[in-house]
């Protein structure tokens, strides 16, 4: 019988994912959870494994390709009295970079790459991440094959060690070498496809196919702007004081391994005010006109990488120290580097917090959009030195913040909002207060 091979929901209502990378072809047999293929969703690199036991008949798209959820993916032929799905059901599993136990049936430590006396001459930096340079079974190949994978050359689509980059590799003695494939002919692809880069240039323009990752983004501004009427409230505060505690504290923190933001901060302070402000910690549930009123605080951290904006989600931080905090916003921060996060990273958030201070030349202050289903937003720029008079009108100069505090007006009123940024500044101007208080 052949079974068809469903592409499933990755989670967050995804529609599609792009292939990435197949780990079998035609003809080959697989085991029940060998991973058959790689697939993008504007989450994460995301490996699929087989549910059944069988011979791969036919691959219905290729690498590149965009299929929708719910379409046959491929086709495996098992016997009539296989155990489909490990009676683990029809449906498939989506198994997260991060959880890569499936790719070692035999207990090897996937992290622990073997190394060899060749000289590195490519990926030489140690602390990169191997999971980007290659899919698992590549990986594996390396290790059985004695190469550090991060010295080898890479010729494959987007710019991965492929088997062939390997064996060549062993074949120069080590040596580099640089190859130019514009157009690379895949085994695996269906009709003897041939994979190109989705890239049309004329002489006044370059037009480049949007990955999934960015339609994804798109989708999300446009359906959030048109889902909510969003008001912004524009203030600022004097930050002495906060700039005094983390310049106190963050050589303790340091000391303990622990890199203290002031990103740490405004966590702390949002997590104060979502307690005393119900509202702010609620979403609008459209289809049976109800407000939910979230029983949990988690924030969000808009994230900036090269491959698009993330919002990986500090899970209860009304529960967390400021060190925690800090060691929780490092950690969420390289898996968004890393194209590491997975669904669970990025659910259930209170409320988003948009940090601009690091790339901003002065101040700013910003309209930010709602990430949906939230009903608030906060958006911070650069701490930045000004001119301002003091309790007595006296001229000085302080370190200023400005706060941008975008809220959705369905649910959020006026009043609520300029009540609860006015609280925000009295915590971000005085830690001391915070800690006590909040």
């Amino acid at each position: 019988m052949i079974y068809s091979f469903i592409l499933p929901d990755s989670g967050e209502g995804i529609h599609e994912s792009e292939i990435v990378s197949w780990e079998v072809k035609p003809g080959d047999t697989v085991q029940a959870d060998d991973t058959l293929v790689e697939i993008q969703s504007d989450k994460a690199v995301v490996a699929l494994p087989s549910p059944v036991s069988g011979v791969v008949k036919k691959l219905l798209f290729a690498e590149g390709d965009v299929p929708k959820v719910g379409e046959a993916i491929v086709e495996i032929e098992v016997s009539d009295d296989s155990s489909v799905v490990k009676e683990r059901g029809m449906d498939t599993v989506a198994i997260e970079h991060e959880d890569v136990e499936h790719l070692n049936p035999t207990g090897e430590l996937p992290e622990k790459e073997t190394t060899t006396s060749k000289p590195a001459v490519s990926h030489a930096d140690s602390d990169i991440d191997i999971r980007m340079i290659a899919i698992p079974a590549v990986r594996k190949y390396a290790r059985e094959k004695d190469v550090d994978i991060r010295i080898v050359p890479a010729t494959g689509k987007n710019n991965r060690v492929t088997r062939e980059d390997i064996d060549r590799f062993l074949a120069t003695g080590g040596i580099q070498q640089v190859t130019e494939e514009k157009v690379v002919e895949k085994e695996t692809a269906p009709a003897q496809a041939v994979t190109t880069e989705q890239v049309v240039t004329t002489e006044q323009e370059r037009r480049v196919k949007m990955t999934p990752t960015r339609k994804a983004i798109a989708n999300a501004m446009v359906n959030s702007k048109a889902r909510s009427p969003h008001v912004t409230v524009l203030d600022r505060v004097n930050v002495t004081k906060l700039v005094e505690h983390r310049d106190r504290f963050k050589l303790i923190a340091k000391e303990r391994g622990i890199k203290l933001t002031y990103t740490a901060y405004f966590v702390k302070a949002l997590t104060a005010i979502l307690a005393r402000y119900p509202d702010l910690n609620a979403s609008i549930d459209e289809k049976n006109d109800e407000i939910v009123y979230k029983n949990y605080i988690n924030v969000g951290i808009a994230t900036d990488t090269d491959k698009g904006l993330f919002v990986p989600v500090i899970h209860h931080t009304d529960r967390k120290s400021l060190f925690q905090i800090a060691e929780d916003l490092t950690v969420n921060t390289e898996k968004a580097m890393n194209g590491t996060l997975t669904s669970a990273d990025m659910k259930n958030s209170s409320m988003t917090i948009t940090n601009v201070g690091a790339l901003a030349t002065s101040g700013v202050w910003s309209t930010p959009i709602i990430n949906q289903p939230e009903v608030a937003i906060l958006g911070v720029g650069r701490i930045e030195d000004e001119v301002i008079p003091d309790e007595n009108k006296q001229i000085i100069v302080a370190p200023m913040l400005k706060l941008s505090f975008g809220f959705d007006h369905r649910i959020i009123d006026g009043g609520t909002a300029q009540r609860a940024i006015n609280d925000l500044k009295k915590y971000l101007a005085d830690p001391e207060l915070l800690f006590v208080e909040g």
